[in-house]
């Protein structure tokens, strides 16, 4: 058991309700239930979970000041040092004042605090939940800060263990691959609470429903759903497709040219947005499959927890990780967005109830085996435990592959997230 003196400083981007930090703070909880390690936390951005973090232990925020809070303070900060601008000092004292023993960063983003850091001398996780557009995004010099200081690395998923290696040069015996989790195996919704949530948005009976979730942005695909509902229009006109999105909806512009493809398509009273909710599993019930038209997705919380209620799960190949996962069984994946692919999939689904519910008790069988927290914090404590040379309890993960889940593939968790 590692001792009480032994303290982790945990770095997020921000505290947003998205998967990178639900994951982050869930085993965080987990950690400090099943250990005496001692926990801090720095977030660059706040967000609605900070107060969640605050609650187990020492939290810094970054970017409460005007000058990251308003567009007009971030372009002025531009011109200021780099120390005032990155607020390097204030990382350096909180580090200062915990005297941490192991960095956890839960992103390669990172790249600047972690050289900010690197005069302590402690061991750096990079726990690594993105692909090859928001790596590029952070540019360059973030890549390189992330890579020199970082003593080990985990993968969300294959796909991300080949992007590091193949592009960026990792060695592969510095990557553990540890697929991400949802913190318990929710129950499956009843008939009632279908209807209620189908009810809710103002959905047919009748309809066959399509899912999608994340915050607006280019890389999640929104902008495709008016022409997946025209290409399930075409495969299977007698059929009503409804589309429903949840997540944070994006500028006004992206906005109004959603709402212009879906006015001109003649779609407009097929989709469904609610929006950013604090509970998606309000709103899941509704759907009969998933859709994740994501470009660039190591392996998305929300196709886990649709997954985990019995959803199949659509993708497309060489977009990121949920090919691994579909794979056995658990879905489709159409070529690099191939609407029609996807389509034609969803509508074999809607004609054969059978078959989707086949494919949906196998989504959910695999979450339960491999993606909920009580089989992965074990793996992560494991890489944290090498790292501080303490002996970890259970099976330790060999780097540069997942540990085999112990738990029978069918045997589903109790609760619900």
């Amino acid at each position: 058991m590692a001792s009480s003196a032994r303290r982790i400083l945990f770095v997020s981007h921000d505290a947003g309700r998205t998967g990178a930090p639900i994951g982050l703070l869930a085993f965080m909880r987990w950690l400090c239930a099943n250990t005496d390690y001692r926990i801090g936390t720095l977030l660059r951005a706040p967000g609605p979970l900070e107060a969640s973090f605050r609650e187990l232990g020492p939290t810094v925020t970054l970017g409460h000041s005007l000058l990251f809070r308003s567009r007009l303070g971030r372009r002025l900060c531009r011109l200021l040092p780099r120390d005032v601008r990155e607020e390097t000092g204030k990382i350096r004292r909180m580090f200062l004042k915990g005297s941490y023993d192991l960095i956890y960063s839960s992103t390669i983003t990172n790249g600047t605090i972690l050289e900010g850091l690197a005069s302590f001398g402690v061991p750096v996780i990079t726990h690594v939940h993105e692909l090859a557009y928001w790596i590029w995004r952070a540019g360059t010099e973030n890549l390189q800060r992330a890579l020199a200081h970082t003593t080990a690395f985990v993968a969300a998923s294959e796909a991300v263990r080949e992007n590091l290696v193949r592009v960026h040069g990792v060695p592969e015996e510095k990557i553990t691959v540890i697929y991400e989790h949802i913190r318990e195996l929710p129950a499956i919704p009843t008939a009632t609470e279908k209807a209620s949530a189908r009810a809710a948005l103002g959905i047919p009976d009748g309809a066959f429903v399509v899912g999608g979730c994340g915050a607006e942005h280019w890389r999640k695909g929104r902008d495709l759903v008016p022409q997946l509902l025209l290409a399930l229009r075409c495969n299977q006109p007698e059929q009503e497709f409804h589309f429903v999105w949840i997540g944070r909806p994006g500028t006004a512009e992206e906005e109004f040219s959603l709402q212009h493809d879906l006015q001109c398509a003649g779609a407009s009273k097929y989709f469904h947005t609610v929006g950013e909710v604090e509970n998606p599993f309000e709103f899941y019930p509704a759907m009969d499959v998933f859709a994740l038209l994501s470009r660039d997705d190591p392996y998305p919380l929300a196709s886990l927890e649709a997954a985990a209620l019995e959803l199949p799960v659509l993708c497309f190949a060489g977009g990121g990780g949920m090919q691994e996962f579909v794979r056995d069984g658990c879905g489709f994946a159409a070529p690099y967005l191939d609407l029609n692919v996807m389509a034609r999939d969803i509508a074999r689904l809607a004609d054969d109830p059978q078959l989707a519910r086949k494919i949906g008790q196998r989504a959910r069988a695999k979450v339960a085996q491999e993606s909920v927290l009580e089989a992965t914090a074990p793996r992560l404590r494991a890489v944290i435990d090498r790292l501080l040379g303490q002996e970890s309890f259970g099976e330790a993960v060999p780097q540069g592959r997942e540990a085999p889940s112990t738990r029978p593939r069918n045997e589903a968790l109790p609760g619900r997230v």
